[in-house]
């Protein structure tokens, strides 16, 4: 069996391709480069199943976003079908859905999407590409929650802060997020591949949120520090700090972690989607503890010199 797999060198990419090949695929590792040199085509032919990762979770502009999410998607649907692949394993996001409205109304498959920024949106639209090819290309969806674990960039500033006793919050502290490990998010991929639920999307995440406030506070404890100074910045100070990000992000020509429209993402208090559908017709479980997980994601980091 053969799965061709984009943004195989990111940091969701690099563990699924380990997974596959651990589990007897013959794995096709696809990078950007691949794409922007016009190898896309060959190394999809003859696979059993795509599994497109690729894309970006930030951009100067909503422009870029979509380039990244939903024209590559158009050009991996595209060649998937002309080369008959069997099925495609779409990795779209919680943010296609947006956040739910309360702590006990998780959102679920079944919710309309409500996406509140562009990311999501894009994320959202590359969904519809995927569903359109049902006809002739089996399709499995997965929105994971926010993603942690060894090789992640996005909780690294987090670890770094919560190891000097510091909590800073952009004005979302008591935010409650669903959060799944990177390797239960590849076990759920791995059985999307080869499940008998085709043409179904469903939610990755543990089975219990956790507020930003609790994360730090873990995290402190993999460095053995208690979190002495805990600061959740009033939202006007994070806007203000967003629109300066935006500035920088349009003269880099590369978006940091504080824009506005990752300034948006922290506003809602319920990040949270329920992964009932996902236990009971894909077999996923969450098997790995958080507390468990962040340990290892710290070791992780001190053994690469990241913290």
């Amino acid at each position: 069996m053969i799965a061709a797999i984009t943004g195989s060198n990111g940091f969701i990419g690099r563990h699924v391709c380990e997974r596959f090949a651990a589990d007897g695929w013959a794995v096709r590792p696809i990078v950007r480069r691949d794409i922007e040199q016009g190898r896309l085509g060959e190394l999809i032919a003859g696979a059993d199943v795509v599994i497109h990762v690729a894309g970006a979770t930030r951009a100067p502009n909503a422009a870029m976003l979509r380039a990244s999410n939903v024209d590559v998607t158009h050009r991996v649907v595209d060649l998937a079908r002309r080369s008959r692949v069997r099925r495609i394993v779409f990795i779209s996001s919680q943010a296609a859905a947006g956040p739910a409205p309360s702590r006990d109304d998780a959102v679920t498959e079944r919710s309309v999407p409500s996406p509140i920024e562009a990311y999501g949106r894009s994320k959202l639209d590359a969904e519809a590409v995927v569903q359109d090819a049902s006809d002739v290309l089996e399709h499995v969806i997965l929105r994971p929650a926010s993603v942690y674990g060894p090789g992640d960039r996005d909780f690294l500033a987090m670890f770094r802060l919560a190891r000097l006793g510091i909590a800073i919050h952009a004005g979302n502290r008591q935010q409650l997020i669903s959060i799944v490990h990177v390797h239960d998010l590849v076990d759920a991929i791995a059985r999307a591949a080869t499940s008998a639920a085709v043409n179904r999307t469903f939610f990755v995440a543990n089975d219990e949120p956790v507020q930003w406030r609790e994360l730090f506070r873990m995290a402190a404890e993999c460095a053995g520090r208690t979190i002495v100074a805990d600061v959740n910045l009033p939202r006007p100070f994070v806007a203000a700090g967003a629109k300066v990000g935006d500035f920088v992000a349009g003269l880099r020509g590369r978006a940091g972690l504080l824009t506005s429209e990752k300034a948006a993402l922290a506003q809602p208090p319920y990040w949270i989607c329920s992964n009932a559908r996902a236990k009971r017709e894909l077999g996923f479980t969450a098997r790995i503890d958080l507390e468990a997980g962040l340990r290892e994601t710290y070791r992780w980091y001190v053994s690469t010199g990241w913290v």
